[in-house]
């Protein structure tokens, strides 16, 4: 009793607390939405450097150039700090100076100066409800040389860079150190190359000027460390400090122990009346590592975090690290690197490096006796900066990523460009990231598993990526379903995921949300419509533009109502089935009659209406007449990836990496013990998670519980247990069957909400050891290949991806007669029977008889001519 009630007390504060969290959410959007359209103020600047961890880095070093200049002395700075009570130093620094202020993020204060500082300078990403305004001026920065995988080429790298790249397009500037950071970082590992809008800025990192500064006064910044608790004396300096580990930056792995043990190893290695160790640890984990450390962080070794990194580089005579880029701006101090990596395998392997570790500027070791040994050397003047690569060649020997500016002067070029207007050709600034291809922007839907969605992935498969630069965007959901879907897309596309928020007050909201499902789009566009979604294109894509705007999914006004306030060479949007059919379809206990009422008052805004076979286009025509025009309506048959078909029913090899990992389905080459279940087991988690394997057994454990022998008969379906696919209908036409033929049996393959309805008709009709509603798996095409014919009992259907999988299975096809039939299953490919349940039993004794053909799939050419038929539909280049 007592616990039941503990628990109930907890979750009504946990309610309260989100209800209020929630609140004031709301209260900060909207006033942020008001200040958007407040004046500009035109000599303000906002600053924010690791999300509000400190006056740090390339922000600070630009911001202290500023103060100092006399032709800025009319600046206001703004810096934003998560709290700015916990920055006691420089919040105390600037106290009394009339320019200069503090703003927690998320505040009030802080939403207003988001909205309304004409500059805006940060080295990460402002938070996703941002959308530039016109006349802001943004200026990002980044954190450091890109040693490590980044964005694309890190694991799901294009879901978790998902704010990066919407910031990033929105930048007016972007900086980079060298060349070598542009190519890599901006223009491949987050796919700028064709869509960025703004320039780059290659004179080098600012906050490098804080280090050469710091170099000329090294007793000036050893009394900055004591200010700031770290008390070094005038001893020498080695300072461990590594990058952080985990799977993604907004959840990292606090390594605390292992850090502490490192430094202790070092600490007992030196002479500490000579020596002094200091461990700085990425801004990300600071926290939890002074707590775990027992370090008050104005003591010991840990180095505070609200001291700028290049005052610590600055009094450091050995730098210990691995994979930070923190070693590319120790290079102008001249000093030794260790590079100590204990994990470079694993982590090579997993997120993965773009220098290889004999390009390192120092010496490599992976056990704590070489790297003691290594830093006694260090200590005793062996070897300099640069000693792992060469460093008789000088900058010649050294790896790209470690050559840029160090004179000093970095800040005085970047605020020449941005802020006092001198002509870009003066400085290395690069517009150039322009492509010959043709842009190709598409939204796929919801990426839930269904149709639509496997036809989105297989489009993105086939397209003709020499000839398009092709961008996707979606919902951004981290449901499981979902996720899987987000990572089979192509790996050559762009994806700009979509965070759910808008930058406009609730009432705005409100109205276009109405807008969205009930009233569709007005004839003539009011200024708040074109406002609303200008902003949001802006909060998504920036200043890009793209050629070709397409919507495949069909069924919602987001995409179409995004596209309304934005030119294109051509709009297309898709018609996956009869639409008018739809409409009237009855679904969860209502209509979706408001929904796709809304999406056809957009059609007349678009170049084409696809459908996606010749018969659903007439369909469509017709019924859709007083949406559009005729000559707006065309078709586009959908491709299919026959190989991944064949792949996951275990009828090919598994060479897809994505595949192999237990992204989508099962290789084919796994040696699994047979005689030792634990060994099994082991085995198969070494390519699939334990909620896949769960997931997989429980399907199988459904369609064993009916009892099959050597000559069972086995019918399948696929689809989701909604209306118009009629299941009902299947399982009364079954049930003829079976009462003549008792070895056969049926399998359903979908989920949904008549789920409990179907389940209940099984059992009435006696039928519990003969149909098995199987759910949604993940994995179709392995129980497709042990049926013996495919049934399809729809009312309605476009072009049902179903059937051609089941045809490129080599199953025969019992099929009901809706209006786009014929354009998946041509004469010699099965039966079309009438819609009822005499016409389905009697295409099922048909199989019996041995006369329904089955008739594989042409796959080469039924996609060669999807794909020209998608290429005229889109209006692309001839």
């Amino acid at each position: 009793m007592w616990a039941a009630e503990t628990v109930g007390r907890a979750r009504k504060r946990l309610a309260v607390r989100s209800r209020a969290r929630t609140a004031w959410e709301e209260l900060v959007t909207d006033r942020y939405a008001v200040w958007r359209s407040a004046p500009l103020w035109e000599r303000t600047v906002l600053y924010e450097s690791f999300g509000g961890r400190g006056v740090l880095d390339s922000p600070e070093a630009l911001f202290r150039y500023l103060l100092t200049q006399p032709d800025m002395a009319d600046l206001e700075h703004v810096w934003a700090l998560s709290d700015p009570t916990a920055y006691p130093e420089v919040t105390t620094e600037f106290a009394e100076h009339p320019r200069v202020r503090f703003v927690a993020t998320g505040s009030m204060g802080y939403f207003k100066a988001l909205a309304t500082a004409k500059y805006l300078v940060n080295n990460a990403t402002w938070q996703p409800r941002f959308a530039k305004r016109d006349g802001q001026v943004y200026v990002n920065t980044w954190h450091g040389v890109p040693v490590k995988h980044m964005g694309v080429d890190m694991p799901d790298g294009g879901l978790e860079s998902r704010n990066v790249t919407r910031n990033f397009l929105q930048a007016d500037y972007l900086l980079s150190a060298n060349p070598y950071m542009t190519d890599t970082m901006y223009r491949s590992a987050y796919r700028l190359q064709g869509v960025f809008a703004g320039a780059v800025i290659e004179e080098g990192a600012p906050r490098v000027d804080r280090l050469v500064q710091a170099l000329a006064d090294p007793e000036a910044t050893r009394r900055r460390l004591r200010e700031h608790g770290v008390d070094v004396g005038d001893r020498r300096v080695v300072l461990y400090a590594p990058t952080w580990r985990g799977e993604s930056f907004g959840t990292p792995w606090v390594n605390a122990a292992q850090l502490l043990a490192t430094v202790r190893e070092l600490e007992a290695s030196v002479d500490g009346e000579e020596v002094a160790v200091l461990l700085k640890v990425h801004q990300v984990i600071y926290d939890v590592v002074r707590e775990r450390t027992g370090d008050s962080g104005h003591r010991g070794f840990l180095v505070p975090n609200s001291l700028p990194t290049s005052d610590v580089l600055a009094t450091t005579d050995v730098l210990v690290t691995d994979y930070s880029s923190i070693f590319c701006d120790f290079g102008p101090t001249g000093r030794p690197v260790v590079h100590y990596v204990p994990d470079l395998e694993e982590y090579s392997s997993t997120r993965g490096l773009y220098v290889h570790h004999e390009e390192l500027p120092g010496p490599v070791c992976s056990t704590t006796p070489d790297l003691l040994k290594l830093v006694d050397s260090a200590l005793a003047g062996d070897f300099g900066f640069g000693s792992g690569a060469c460093a008789d060649d000088g900058d010649a020997g050294l790896h790209p990523a470690f050559v840029s500016p160090q004179d000093g002067g970095v800040c005085e070029r970047v605020v020449d460009v941005v802020m006092r207007g001198r002509p870009e050709a003066d400085y290395r600034v690069l517009r150039d990231f322009g492509t010959e291809k043709e842009k190709l922007l598409v939204y796929l839907g919801s990426m839930k598993s269904q149709g639509i969605t496997t036809s989105a992935l297989n489009l993105l498969r086939h397209l003709d990526y020499d000839r398009f630069d092709v961008t996707a965007f979606y919902p951004f959901s981290r449901g499981r379903d979902r996720w899987r879907n987000m990572q089979l897309v192509d790996p050559r596309v762009r994806v700009v995921p979509r965070i759910p928020v808008f930058a406009a007050t609730r009432r705005r909201r409100r109205v276009e949300t109405k807008n969205l499902m009930v009233n569709g789009l007005p004839d003539v566009f009011p200024p708040e419509h074109i406002d609303y979604w200008s902003t949001e294109w802006q909060r998504m894509f920036g200043q890009t533009r793209f050629d070709h705007l397409v919507d495949f999914s069909g069924y919602g006004c987001y995409a179409p109502f995004l596209y309304s306030v934005v030119d294109a060479h051509h709009k297309s949007i898709w018609l996956h089935n009869d639409m008018d059919a739809d409409m009237r379809r009855e679904t969860v206990g209502r209509h979706l009659e408001d929904r796709l009422g809304a999406v056809f008052s957009t059609y007349d805004k678009f170049d084409s209406l696809v459908s996606v076979s010749r018969e659903l286009n007439r369909v469509n025509k017709l019924k859709l007449a007083a949406y559009a025009r005729p000559e707006q309506f065309t078709y586009a048959l959908n491709t299919m990836d026959t190989d991944r078909v064949l792949r996951m029913a275990g009828l090919l090899g598994a060479d897809d990496p994505a595949e192999r990992a237990g992204a989508s389905g099962a290789p084919s080459r796994i040696t699994v013990p047979t005689d030792n279940i634990a060994a099994a087991m082991s085995a198969l988690l070494e390519h699939y998670t334990a909620r896949d394997l769960i997931r997989e057994a429980r399907s199988r454990a459904r369609l064993n519980r009916v009892q099959t022998s050597a000559d069972t008969i086995t019918f399948v379906s696929v689809g989701r247990l909604s209306p118009e696919k009629n299941h009902a209908r299947l399982i009364k036409a079954f049930a003829k069957v079976h009462e003549k033929r008792p070895s056969t049996r049926l399998v359903i393959l979908g989920g949904g909400d008549l789920e409990p309805h179907l389940q209940g008709l099984v059992l009435s009709l006696g039928l519990s050891d003969a149909v098995t509603l199987a759910g949604q798996v993940d994995n179709p095409y392995a129980i497709m290949r042990e049926a013996d014919c495919f049934v399809l009992s729809s009312d309605y259907e476009g072009q049902p991806m179903v059937i051609l999988e089941a045809r490129t299975l080599g199953l025969p096809i019992v099929t009901t007669s809706f209006s786009s039939v014929r354009d998946s299953v041509p004469e010699d490919a099965g039966v079309v029977v009438p819609l009822s349940v005499e016409g389905v039993a009697g295409g099922m004794r048909r199989f019996l008889a041995g006369k329904v053909p089955a008739s594989r799939l042409d796959a080469e050419e039924y996609n060669r001519r999807a794909m020209e038929q998608f290429y005229a539909a889109i209006g692309a280049r001839s």
